[in-house]
């Protein structure tokens, strides 16, 4: 489960856009959210017949100073259902500390516990010299303190979520692709998210929302297939909130959707 919920926290927890430098992406410019929002998913897991809830997620946003600079500090955190902590217990917990004004990512940190799997990264984040340092750990083994080399684009999967959501989504064309770099663990990852276009989507227990559809590509191992990719919607309105992620697996698939929010900055006005 570990490879999709690294992946589900930068689309969940996954938008798509930056402001630093010039290959990143263009962005509508005024931000999309404010302190105090909160949104909570549910996880399902699909297979055949099977359709059950495994899961929930909870992301939430706050503002702070870190080294004296105003920042805004995320959680995203999962926590499987107490029926399938008996087989599969799930905590997740990942932490980022932003720019207020850029974006900036400047510290990061992951605690994760999936079925006895363990690991945990603590990142800070030195503009000046282009690199991440970075103190990593997996399943008590030593830690490996390292410098990971830092591009102007690359996000961790919290400080991702929020950027990309200042993307300028409706001057998105269909069939448009871009790239997207983010970092995890001891690696620096490329994949591409494709824009589907606007789409009328049934959100479950919520109704139907107009969305922005995104694909993107993921890494291929002993879950995913090669050629996998997930799907990601978001309201098509001002706030520009995740609303569902589907990640296809090779037996079934795993959904994220948005189960209730709160503190949105804008009206939400994305249900039909």
């Amino acid at each position: 489960m570990k490879r999709f919920l690294l992946i589900l926290s930068a689309l969940v927890c996954c938008q798509l856009a930056f402001s630093q430098g010039s290959d990143c992406f263009s962005t509508k410019g005024e931000k999309p959210f404010r302190k105090g929002e909160s949104l909570t998913f549910s996880l399902m897991y699909k297979w055949g017949a099977v359709n059950t809830e495994v899961a929930t997620a909870s992301l939430d946003l706050t503002e702070t100073t870190l080294d004296a600079e105003p920042v805004f500090h995320t959680r995203f955190g999962v926590k499987s259902a107490p029926f399938f902590d008996i087989f599969f217990k799930m905590r997740e917990d990942f932490q980022g500390w932003f720019s207020s004004s850029t974006l900036e990512p400047r510290k990061f940190v992951r605690d994760t516990y999936e079925g006895g799997y363990t690991a945990t990264n603590l990142y800070l984040y030195d503009w000046k010299s282009g690199v991440i340092h970075a103190d990593i750990q997996f399943n008590g083994q030593p830690r490996q303190v390292m410098d990971i080399p830092l591009h102007g684009c690359v996000q961790d999967l919290p400080s991702l979520v929020y950027n990309l959501r200042t993307l300028d989504m409706e001057h998105f064309q269909k069939g448009e692709k871009k790239p997207l770099k983010f970092a995890i663990d001891d690696t620096v990852f490329d994949i591409r998210i494709t824009y589907k276009g606007k789409e009328t989507l049934k959100v479950r227990k919520m109704g139907k929302m107009l969305t922005h559809h995104f694909s993107c590509s993921v890494v291929s191992g002993a879950m995913f297939e090669g050629d996998t990719e997930l799907q990601v919607w978001f309201s098509a309105d001002d706030n520009q909130i995740p609303v569902a992620v589907m990640a296809p697996l090779r037996w079934g698939a795993v959904w994220a959707w948005l189960r209730s929010y709160k503190g949105l900055k804008s009206e939400f006005s994305a249900r039909q």
